[in-house]
């Protein structure tokens, strides 16, 4: 938990720090995440989500690359109704079956921009980790999986400012994002689509 609340924090240092090395502003997102599940993960969960959200930002390093970093949070979940399961060789469990998956992004970004007009299109990708916890209920029992995995979430979208001296926006992009296998957990894949509001300093 210490390790956890401890990384956190740094995250958050690395977001408020963006501004710090900002040579000509930057932006800050909000964004409400939708995930759609893709490959392994779907054994796990089909369902797509639509609870995440998460705040971005992005220090101008020249008048076309940003750098900065970004922490999010999404729920996945899944209802199996009633099911059986194996145990063993002959065991069986009957029960109410529920699926979790929450995950927590903590990575640092770069990005490209196409031009700096009303409509600014984008390219980019994100490098850091993904805490992922699962837990699949049978009835009132469950079994959990927790742990950091190496990520990576290369992006496209657009910033739509609401007027020319609008510093204000909506953030539209498409993400993929594919958490690595560890040791003990298996990897996992969403496609992100991502909408909120944008902010420049």
């Amino acid at each position: 938990m210490k390790k956890t609340k401890n990384t956190i924090i740094a995250a958050l240092m690395l977001l408020l720090s963006t501004s710090a090395f900002a040579q000509g502003g930057g932006i800050w997102n909000f964004d409400w995440n939708m995930a759609f599940p893709l490959g392994t993960t779907t054994d796990f969960v089909s369902q797509p989500s639509m609870r995440g959200f998460s705040i971005e930002g992005r220090g101008y390093v020249t008048d076309q690359i940003t750098l900065g970093g970004i922490v999010g949070w999404s729920v996945f979940y899944q209802n199996n109704s009633w099911t059986q399961e194996a145990v063993g060789e002959t065991g069986i469990i009957y029960g109410y079956e529920r699926r979790y998956l929450n995950v927590m992004p903590i990575m640092a970004t770069a990005h490209y921009y196409f031009s700096q007009g009303s409509i600014i299109p984008y390219f980019g990708a994100a490098v850091g980790t993904y805490y992922i916890e699962s837990r699949d209920f049978m009835g009132l029992y469950y079994t959990q999986g927790k742990d950091w995995h190496f990520g990576v979430a290369p992006e496209a979208g657009l910033i739509m400012y609401l007027g020319n001296s609008s510093n204000t926006g909506i953030n539209l992009n498409f993400k993929y994002n594919m958490a690595a296998k560890t040791k003990d957990e298996d990897a996992y894949s969403w496609l992100g689509i991502n909408l909120g509001i944008s902010y420049m300093f």
